[in-house]
């Protein structure tokens, strides 16, 4: 099992023969500010995150049989933002516009042109942004029962996240771990019998 900051047995009491397959303490949750995580057993699958806010110290979790998980969508990597690049665009032609002034008006459009389209050329460049979103299915609903992104303007305050580079190693072993918790069988132990702890029928 990996290192966590939180201990899993203040978290969930595993049943009989239930076993802990992978837990992923992959990305930050924004509101409230905490820490979440995916914590695959043979018998579940498990996503809670804990608070680190000091006036909020709670534990939230959601529960599903590992056997009702049919599927992950997923986006990671990284990409322009439309909004942003047409923002871009626009300053960058308006700088365009201010040098082309420049005989009329002089140097001074000039120099407000140069660092206009200067200043869209920075706003191309830095709208790539790192994005991260998942949705975790179950074999009998249409929607998502657990949904995440990192983008503002997909999903509600309380989905929000914010990745981290474990974010990524996270989705690409996410699906194996599901896939070998739901084939997993554990190895039965000796059965041991304690006559003194059985009640004597009368």
């Amino acid at each position: 099992m990996k290192e966590t900051s939180v201990d899993i047995k203040n978290v969930v009491n595993l049943a009989r023969e239930e076993e802990i397959i992978n837990v992923y303490e992959g990305f930050k949750t924004q509101n409230p500010s905490g820490l979440g995580y995916f914590l695959i057993t043979n018998f579940r699958f498990i996503f809670f995150k804990k608070t680190t806010e000091w006036r909020n110290k709670t534990v939230n979790m959601l529960e599903i049989p590992i056997g009702h998980i049919g599927g992950i969508k997923s986006e990671y990597g990284r990409k322009a933002v439309k909004l942003q690049v047409l923002i871009a665009l626009s300053v960058m032609l308006l700088g365009l516009v201010g040098v082309g002034l420049n005989s009329v008006l002089g140097k001074f459009m000039l120099y407000i042109g140069v660092a206009l389209f200067v200043i869209g050329l920075l706003i191309v460049i830095f709208s790539r942004r790192r994005v991260f979103t998942i949705e975790i299915f179950t074999k009998s609903t249409i929607g998502s029962v657990v949904s995440l992104t990192n983008d503002y303007l997909k999903l509600n305050k309380a989905t929000r996240i914010v990745v981290r580079p474990e974010t990524f190693a996270m989705i690409r072993d996410l699906g194996k771990s599901i896939m070998e918790a739901q084939r997993y069988r554990p190895v039965p132990g000796p059965v041991t019998r304690n006559e003194e702890a059985l009640p004597k029928i009368e």
